[in-house]
């Protein structure tokens, strides 16, 4: 079997902080696009960068940032080669809330949550409730009570969620106070869905954004593939989680991804080397692309950043795939979903990483 070498790296990373105003997305890009090939396309568009590597916080405040537009040309032929998952950090600790808070009831009472995206489907819809029908304050609310939790998951921590919780459903009217009145009560049965002395809270995102990331990648090519990845990267201090995820001895079989499509399983990642970033010209590519997008995506990126960024996408950088956990206006075409019939996605997820229970 031929193999596919894929290079990553990343933007926007605030460790378990996601509520970090300064950078509100978290980005990482992948390409097939080798050490050679992206020296061309980094020395043509860069003739006059001084560095030992090229790094995009470098180049966006300087006078490489011109060359950007004919980095940006290169998308028109590269478009499928690049890929990169965008998280928009506040809408995923929503996900979060609905994934540790809700979705275990509703599994419980026995509908299958995470059949055809409902749960991506679901979060745009309540996102969707909370930002036409309420005051703002009421999101950020929601997500700082839920993100001081997770990040010190305690029983004095729980309690004071499942307070503010109830305050802010009583605080509110419909449509919103359903979904606070789900957040609620799955806040305050907790306890039976999870076990708080081992629960070390939802805020990781690296490791997700891997498996999604190679989760595309395996939809779309037949070779195995070889990850290359910046040592400064941290997803692999989840290094047993991954080479689980990643376990070319699992049964071949189709698993539902977060948007409702299929991947195939084993993944057939053959191997993973972390590099440090100097000596890879593909891994710098990721660099600029990931920088790139995470300004794209970014709220803050306005005035003549988000002009530049308007002519960057015309001169062919809209061109590269992208996924990833950020609002949208897809919501479920039936609430409740569909009855549970066998193991859930997360179940078969376990199944994959732990087969012998």
């Amino acid at each position: 079997m031929r193999t596919k070498t894929l290079y990553f790296d990343e933007a926007g990373f605030t460790g378990y902080n996601l509520l970090d105003p300064q950078q509100p997305i978290f980005t990482v890009a992948s390409s097939d696009v080798g050490d050679d090939e992206a020296r061309e396309i980094l020395n043509a568009s860069f003739p006059r960068y001084q560095g030992n590597e090229y790094k995009f916080t470098n180049i966006w405040g300087s006078g490489n940032r011109a060359g950007l537009l004919a980095f940006a040309e290169r998308f028109s032929t590269l478009g499928s080669r690049a890929f990169v998952y965008i998280i928009c950090k506040r809408f995923a600790v929503l996900t979060k809330i609905i994934d540790f808070l809700i979705e275990p009831m509703m599994t419980r009472a026995g509908y299958d949550f995470y059949s055809d995206g409902f749960a991506w489907k679901y979060s745009n819809y309540i996102n969707y409730g909370l930002t036409e029908f309420a005051d703002p304050s009421l999101f950020n609310a929601i997500v700082a009570a839920y993100q001081a939790f997770s990040r010190n998951p305690s029983g004095d921590s729980l309690r004071l969620l499942q307070w503010r919780l109830n305050v802010m459903k009583q605080s509110t009217d419909e449509p919103v106070q359903l979904f606070l009145d789900q957040m609620a009560t799955g806040a305050e049965l907790f306890d039976q869905y999870h076990d708080l002395e081992t629960f070390r809270g939802s805020d990781e995102l690296q490791l997700t954004t891997m498996h999604a990331s190679i989760g595309h990648w395996r939809q779309r090519h037949s070779e195995d593939f070889e990850v290359i990845h910046d040592d400064s990267s941290n997803f692999l201090r989840h290094r047993e989680m991954w080479e689980r995820i990643t376990n070319n001895n699992v049964p071949r079989q189709l698993h539902p991804m977060g948007d409702g499509t299929m991947v195939e399983y084993p993944l057939r990642v053959i191997s993973t080397i972390a590099v440090d970033s100097r000596t890879s010209l593909g891994v710098q590519f990721c660099d600029i692309l990931a920088g790139l997008a995470a300004r794209q995506f970014s709220p803050a990126t306005t005035g003549e950043d988000r002009a530049f960024m308007e002519r960057l996408i015309k001169n062919g950088l809209g061109e590269f795939v992208f996924n990833g956990i950020r609002p949208d206006t897809v919501f479920p075409g039936q609430i409740p979903p569909r009855r549970l019939r066998g193991p859930d996605a997360v179940d078969q997820l376990m199944g994959i990483m732990f087969p012998n229970g």
